[in-house]
């Protein structure tokens, strides 16, 4: 096999991680499949055999999977793993592959008369990833939320635009949220196959200058009719919120696995050896930090804390992108460059499930002890 997002420095997986079943199945998809035509996806799209490559190996059964107890490896660690591997070798069939994880999330947690036949229906085609999700409900945070719920006879009926959809035309499901009339959210499954849905994408966006290869578009969702068996969550909209703030004030996998291709590039960039290892270095005790403050402390305790260590990762992925184009020189302007492409992705992760506390806290990191 080829190697592994970061092999040979600090970054490299543990022994027993690596040698996981699923760990190392998704691995070996990742270097053989998916890196070889990482600057060709970025430009052209994912194409949908790279998903089914991840179905095959087993990548859309993450969520529901169990490492042998044996191993001495929690699941945790598993996601963490894979996360990282496929943001690392190719973040736009990430980024549309991740799109699959909150509707199979949702529907593991869904409780109520119709969870287990919403569970029954749906979960064991997303788990093999034979049908695949995506989603839209970050814009639940605004002020006004653009997509609205209506009660109706057995179900609601949804309206409104989704302003970004990845992975638009490659998904069978859409796990949407919605504003109810008494500021609830709620989240329902809509099936892309039932031309009776009402789901329609919406042109005159301008095109995305980093992750343009993730299928993205605004989704107008038209009279879309939910029935109640395919409402999977509600709940008042300031817990929801409260809730999202906390789940994305931790450092995130994809973010480490952007500084493990990084340091790979410098790697291979003589004479810039000696600095990919020390990236290396200095990234993975940033992700041990941050990875043993979320295993330590409950949920809402150390926000602070978790906010710093995010903030911490974006800012290095964010400079260690630009040693990339430095040292590229002038071919990292070049579409098809694999500098430019990082410190494009790196600015990506500026803005992706981004908050107003970690937004403050992370200009403020970008940009510290400015004199007037």
């Amino acid at each position: 096999m080829q190697s592994a997002p970061g092999a040979g420095t600090a970054l490299a997986a543990p022994a027993a991680l690596a040698a996981d079943p699923l760990v190392a199945a998704v691995t070996e998809t990742a270097v053989r499949v998916l890196r070889p035509r990482a600057e060709d996806t970025a430009g052209a799209g994912v194409p949908r055999t790279h998903l089914d490559a991840l179905a095959a190996c087993g990548a859309y059964g993450l969520l529901g999977y169990e490492p042998d107890p044996a191993g001495g490896l929690t699941a945790r660690q598993v996601v963490r793993e894979v996360h990282e591997v496929l943001a690392a070798v190719d973040p736009s069939t990430w980024f549309v592959w991740t799109q699959h994880v909150p509707a199979v999330r949702a529907l593991l947690v869904a409780d109520g008369p119709d969870g287990d036949a919403v569970r029954a229906r749906w979960l064991p085609a997303l788990l093999s990833g034979e049908r695949r999700a995506t989603a839209g409900y970050a814009f639940l945070r605004h002020p006004r939320p653009p997509v609205t719920a209506e009660r109706v006879p057995g179900g609601w009926r949804l309206g409104g635009r989704v302003p970004w959809m990845t992975g638009w035309g490659l998904a069978d499901l859409v796990y949407v949220g919605a504003l109810t009339p008494s500021d609830e959210v709620l989240f329902a499954l809509v099936d892309c196959a039932d031309p009776r849905e009402g789901l329609t994408a919406v042109g005159g966006a301008a095109p995305l200058w980093a992750m343009g290869g993730t299928h993205t578009a605004s989704v107008e969702l038209r009279g879309v009719r939910v029935p109640d068996a395919r409402v999977v969550g509600r709940m008042p909209r300031a817990d929801w919120i409260r809730a999202y703030d906390l789940e994305n004030a931790d450092a995130q996998p994809a973010v480490f696995g952007q500084l493990r291709a990084t340091a790979d590039f410098l790697l291979g960039s003589p004479p810039f050896e000696e600095l990919g290892l020390r990236l290396a270095r200095r990234t993975a005790r940033l992700r041990a930090e941050a990875y043993a403050l979320r295993d330590g402390l409950a949920p809402g305790e150390g926000t602070a804390g978790r906010l710093a260590l995010r903030a911490a990762s974006l800012d290095l992925a964010v400079r260690a992108a630009a040693a990339c184009v430095a040292v590229a020189g002038g071919r990292a302007v070049q579409f098809g460059h694999t500098a430019g492409r990082l410190s494009r992705e790196a600015q990506f992760h500026l803005i992706q499930a981004q908050t107003t506390p970690l937004r403050t806290e992370t200009t403020h990191r970008l940009l510290p002890d400015l004199d007037d």
